[in-house]
């Protein structure tokens, strides 16, 4: 899978899951929920596009009825082969991709680097310190430090002495912290903003999941007996120190007038926990739309109405046959149990394809450019049959294409059933001048 298709797919998960979350579930004082479906966000926007089921699809009864009925186009898609020349001499354009890529690269490598650098810089800063016992529990001493705070087992105080309330109120919000393991919700966080570094729904998602790790540590606090009122002032009084790093729990993580509205909110409905299953039809409609794109790449640079060289005969499928299409030689098979594969997969058979198509000189002198879609069988033998040129562009660049997709080496043929079969494919083969 290309890198940009797979961010434009994980980029658009993230915009649309914070819409629901910030729709549905921000207020709530679900928080242990809400934590878990911020993490189940995070991961679930990340292997979706890895996740086809295509397969699944041309199992059911339902999606083969839709396809009997022109719902989809049931012929396997492949990604666009772009055959280019050159015309001009090189410019700054010309690497335009290249550079916004490096852009991109270096945005997510700095960030890595900066999380790195913070977690060094934490760890060497608890081992520098001294280790204390408070109240049964370890701690370390760092003399000076205004903002106690945790990382991962590790809870770090201010060495200078406090009342007991306070000090209670601390270990008991910085203990939940350590206890809950919220240190690993902000190390994936911080990985998935470098990951997406330029998407600001990703730095939205990471502030919710921030703030509600905070929520449920001062729950912990008010539940344990302490005053309400008084853990609030206490949060105030340290508003004002700077926190010793971005990847640590702080215990005056702002924003505290956000803290202090949940602290103070009467508790949501245990009803509205149904809420939480809409999830799943949100997830489902990604996959639907992502394997509906592996199954039909390319169905919108080609009308439904566009006239077939070969006539299409499609009979009733029962819920384990696929849809076929007959020949006066041979059935050829629309969707298959097992589709064809190039040796070494999708990749491999783009950049053949792009390696052995040459871009006609009248075509470059002429200055042609635009897209011709090919249309050919993967026999039961392997072999490639019935090249047809379903969308032309110009007779040499026509025939260069059917040239190059008639000398492809074998393939490994689809079965059907666990036969082999003869598979109906289509190329969009793109002629671009740079």
């Amino acid at each position: 899978m290309e890198i940009l298709t797979y961010l434009i797919k994980v980029n658009i998960a993230i915009g649309l899951f914070y819409g629901f979350y910030a729709l549905f579930f921000r207020n709530d004082t679900f928080f242990q929920w809400k934590r878990i479906l911020l993490l189940s966000v995070f991961f679930l926007c990340v292997l979706y596009p890895f996740w086809d089921i295509s397969q699944q699809m041309i199992k059911s009864k339902i999606w083969a009825h839709a396809i009997q009925n022109g719902a989809v186009f049931p012929t396997y898609y492949l990604n666009e082969v772009i055959i280019t020349a050159q015309t001009k001499p090189h410019s700054l354009w010309n690497y335009v991709p290249e550079i916004l890529t490096g852009i991109y690269y270096l945005g997510a490598f700095a960030l890595i680097l900066w999380m790195l650098v913070q977690i060094v810089g934490v760890i060497s800063m608890i081992f520098q310190t001294p280790v204390a016992e408070i109240n049964g529990q370890k701690v370390h001493l760092k003399k000076g430090l205004k903002t106690p705070f945790s990382f991962f087992g590790y809870i770090v105080l201010d060495s200078e002495p406090c009342n007991e309330n306070e000090l209670y109120e601390i270990l008991r919000h910085e203990k939940t912290h350590v206890r809950q393991w919220h240190s690993l919700d902000v190390i994936i966080s911080d990985l998935m903003c470098a990951v997406c570094w330029f998407n600001p729904f990703i730095w939205l998602l990471k502030r919710e999941l921030r703030i509600n790790l905070e929520y449920l540590a001062d729950r912990s606090v008010i539940h344990s007996g302490c005053d309400t009122e008084h853990y609030q002032f206490h949060l105030l009084r340290l508003s004002y120190h700077k926190a010793a790093a971005t990847i640590i729990n702080n215990f005056n993580f702002s924003p505290l007038k956000k803290r202090i509205f949940m602290m103070n909110k009467k508790q949501t409905s245990s009803i509205s926990i149904v809420k939480y299953t809409l999830v799943i039809p949100l997830f489902t409609a990604l996959l639907f739309f992502n394997s509906c794109l592996k199954t039909d790449k390319q169905q919108g640079q080609e009308p439904a109405s566009e006239p077939e060289v070969t006539t299409i005969a499609i009979g009733e499928p029962s819920p384990n046959e696929a849809t076929e299409k007959q020949s006066t030689d041979a059935k050829i098979w629309e969707i298959v149990e097992q589709i064809p594969q190039f040796p070494g997969g999708d990749g491999e058979l783009l950049k053949w394809l792009a390696d052995n198509i040459e871009y006609p000189q009248s075509a470059i002198d002429q200055s042609i450019t635009g897209t011709v879609i090919m249309k050919f069988v993967v026999l039961a033998d392997g072999s490639i049959g019935d090249v047809e040129i379903v969308k032309g562009l110009d007779p040499a660049c026509d025939k260069a294409a059917a040239l190059g997709v008639k000398k492809m080496p074998k393939w490994a043929p689809g079965r059907q059933k666990g036969e082999a079969v003869n598979v109906w494919y289509r190329c969009p083969i793109r002629f671009r001048l740079q």
